[in-house]
């Protein structure tokens, strides 16, 4: 079941017995609208594009773009993990 509302103490006829498994404890921010598309953005997409930013601006033979490409990748993660946690916050103060 997806609905949020969903009351675990009143059975929804589903059958399962997770009820408790599908919600998030109560200090974990819920990502929704802006945070969840930056978050997202940050997390897949900006090591993607630093990747290939990486293998274009080294530029020259094969093995120079891969570690270059590796160079982007891995300030991407960082990046993505940096702006995950700083709209984490965000949404944290939010709630």
């Amino acid at each position: 079941m997806t609905d949020a509302t969903h009351d675990p103490d009143r059975p929804c006829g589903s059958g399962c017995t997770r009820c408790g498994l599908h919600a998030a404890p109560p200090d974990v921010p819920v990502l929704r609208g802006w945070r969840l598309t930056v978050s997202a953005l940050g997390v897949f997409l900006l090591p993607l594009v630093l990747a290939v930013a990486g293998a274009v601006v080294v530029g020259g033979e094969g093995g120079r773009q891969f570690l270059g490409a590796l160079a982007g990748l891995a300030v991407g993660l960082a990046g993505g993990v940096l702006i995950g946690r700083c709209v984490s916050r965000s949404a944290k103060g939010a709630a």
